[in-house]
């Protein structure tokens, strides 16, 4: 079956047109089931930038309105863009002038977004045309995003499966803990699996495990499939519409479905040095975005790969 996740941007109603209201924390989720897909929607509430740029590092393809040009869309654009999320769709009010929108994108990853009006059925067969590539050769790993124990059952994590093949009784590692831990079930949309594939949004009873160490962007891997590092080095490219300039300080960085504070250090023209409290769980082709939370305009500083 196929699977795709899909995240909305800038429009509150949409996303109930398109599937059916799932969980809710400051992001929220709608489904939509079909005998030969699903499709898994991701709207940050009250557009919470955290949130938001953890919706972006996970999904697939975009939904952005336009109906309201407010300096929260644009930053949205260059997340987007330095995130490299190539499908999807804009929506725009009827009888918009499109060569404002091209204008708009001209440039960023955006560009080959279908620009539509807020009609569910055009904007679904948009959707369901694109067909993302996933990876289930390399090693298992899942990431978190919501987890609770449940009765009789224990703890229960909710998340996507990042790349390979996740299967009932896997051992698994989980980071940044650094436990270990066995994939009791799987569940995808209530019914009971054997396995998961890339893209697969799951539901996995885990054993070893507490749920205070199943925090949001925590990761279930193959062990010495994915890094945990407290200090790195990354390749870094400023963001030219953020005015206050890359400096030493304190900044927060998100990645997967991480967002940390972090000290920046050693700046150059092209690298910066991050270091945080807490271990940072990521792979080498992972993108960062450093984030200014308390910029006045833009908070987006700009992006990087671990060098």
């Amino acid at each position: 079956m196929k699977n795709l996740t899909v995240g909305i941007f800038h429009d509150e109603q949409i996303g109930r047109e398109l599937g059916k209201k799932g969980t809710e924390s400051d992001i929220a989720m709608f489904n939509r089931k079909t005998d030969d897909q699903t499709i898994t929607f991701m709207q940050p509430v009250g557009d919470k930038l955290s949130a938001k740029a953890q919706i972006m590092s996970s999904i697939d393809a975009a939904i952005i309105s336009f109906a309201r040009m407010a300096p929260e869309v644009g930053e949205s654009i260059l997340m987007l863009d330095s995130l490299k999320v190539s499908h999807g769709v804009c929506i725009v009010p009827k009888n918009t002038e499109m060569h404002t929108i091209v204008a708009i994108t001209k440039g960023t990853s955006l560009e080959s977004f279908v620009i539509k009006d807020s009609d569910p059925h055009e904007i679904l067969r948009v959707l369901e045309s694109i067909e993302p590539k996933r990876d289930n050769d390399s090693p298992t790993s899942v990431v978190v995003d919501h987890s609770f124990h449940v009765n009789g059952v224990g703890e229960v994590i909710l998340g996507f499966v990042r790349s390979g093949i996740v299967h009932k009784h896997d051992k698994l590692q989980l980071l940044p803990a650094g436990k270990e831990v066995v994939v009791r079930s799987i569940q995808m949309h209530d019914k009971d699996f054997d396995e998961a594939d890339a893209g697969s949004r799951v539901g996995l009873a885990l054993k070893g495990v507490v749920v205070d160490e199943l925090k949001r962007g925590s990761v279930l891997c193959v062990p010495g499939s994915m890094k945990s590092q407290r200090k790195l080095s990354l390749s870094f490219r400023p963001n030219k519409f953020y005015q206050e300039g890359i400096r030493e300080g304190t900044f927060h960085v998100s990645v997967g479905m991480q967002t940390l504070p972090v000290k920046v250090s050693e700046v150059s023209e092209h690298s910066i040095t991050i270091e945080s409290e807490t271990p940072i769980v990521y792979s080498d082709h992972d993108i960062f975005l450093l984030l200014d939370l308390n910029a006045k305009k833009v908070h987006i500083a700009g992006n990087g790969r671990p060098a």
